[in-house]
């Protein structure tokens, strides 16, 4: 390993240590409110964000097991933090996705293309199943006679799916273009090739353990609102989950920062229930998230400190 990839990653442990102080005195305010909850209270939320980034660092283990690289669970659950928080500070997730080819370059020796095509196959995957979840559920909520949907899940639902099957098409497309330059051309078609070699029995079982998430997610949401006085149904708390997730096809903000409130608390809104109290809930629960995430990227940086696993 080179001399100059311990102190870049130094650099990005220290830069975590101390995007976490700034972002905890800026939300001051919020740490505060999330005192409040008791030890049991934190406990669940923890542990329930802890099983989805499990779930998540597991798919990303999956694509590469099938493609005869052989990441541990535990280092991509670190990885997976670590370019979670790069994620953070950036637009459109640019952070999230540079960090990850990054790490997929250094650790598995893998090209960039190849690993922009693993994690957005990921992504697009992981997309996709909270927009089948969103529509069935949706779906059955209606004709059951429970629940009159709003607009804004259905928009983000379709606009999802839509978005899913655009890029796969354009990417197909693109990727038997001629006059691209050489460069491009290699670049989609090793991205077309980690599309091509799914197979749909891993792309189900990929999309099934995705859909796990969502009720993880929903209970810990509903812990934190239940803490702060604003008991939430279940079927509520499904949909707050499926249009979180599906906010971020237009994460136009760091961390996709007001446009995710802004999604649930229009849902919230035309469902009937209160929303003021919703934000100081969301907020609490992006600061948990936040320390979990920082947690896990401290606790493992002698793993990424070790340098580069063979292939």
């Amino acid at each position: 390993m080179s001399r100059f990839l311990p102190l870049l990653q130094r650099f990005l442990l220290l830069a975590i240590l101390l995007f976490a102080a700034g972002f905890c005195w800026v939300q001051r305010d919020t740490l505060a409110q999330a005192a409040q909850l008791t030890l049991w209270q934190a406990a669940f939320v923890f542990t329930g964000y802890f099983a989805c980034y499990c779930l998540n660092a597991l798919m990303a283990c999956q694509v590469q097991w099938s493609r005869g690289t052989r990441p541990r669970l535990w280092e991509m659950l670190v990885i997976n933090s670590y370019a979670s928080l790069l994620g953070y500070a950036t637009v459109m997730r640019a952070g999230y996705y540079g960090g990850k080819v990054w790490f997929y370059q250094q650790r598995y020796g893998l090209a960039a293309s190849v690993s922009l095509g693993l994690q957005g196959w990921v992504s697009l995957l992981v997309l996709a199943a909270n927009a089948w979840f969103g529509l069935g559920y949706g779906l059955w909520l209606q004709w059951s006679g429970q629940l009159r949907l709003p607009w804004v899940h259905w928009a983000l639902v379709f606009g999802t799916l839509a978005l899913v099957v655009a890029l796969v098409a354009l990417l197909f497309g693109l990727a038997a273009q001629s006059w691209l330059p050489e460069r491009v051309q290699r670049w989609l078609a090793n991205i077309r090739a980690v599309v091509a070699s799914t197979s749909w029995r891993e792309v189900l079982t990929l999309q099934a353990q995705a859909m796990l998430t969502i009720p993880l997610q929903a209970l810990s949401l509903g812990v934190l609102c239940q803490a702060f006085g604003l008991p939430v149904p279940l079927p509520y708390l499904l949909l707050m989950a499926v249009v979180s997730n599906l906010s971020l096809v237009i994460a136009l903000t760091p961390s996709n920062l007001g446009v995710r409130e802004l999604v649930l608390w229009q849902l919230l809104r035309e469902l009937g229930l209160p929303d003021v109290t919703l934000v100081g809930v969301l907020m609490v629960d992006r600061m948990l998230q936040f320390v979990l995430l920082s947690g896990l990227s401290i606790a493992g940086y002698q793993l990424l400190h070790r340098g580069t696993k063979p292939v």
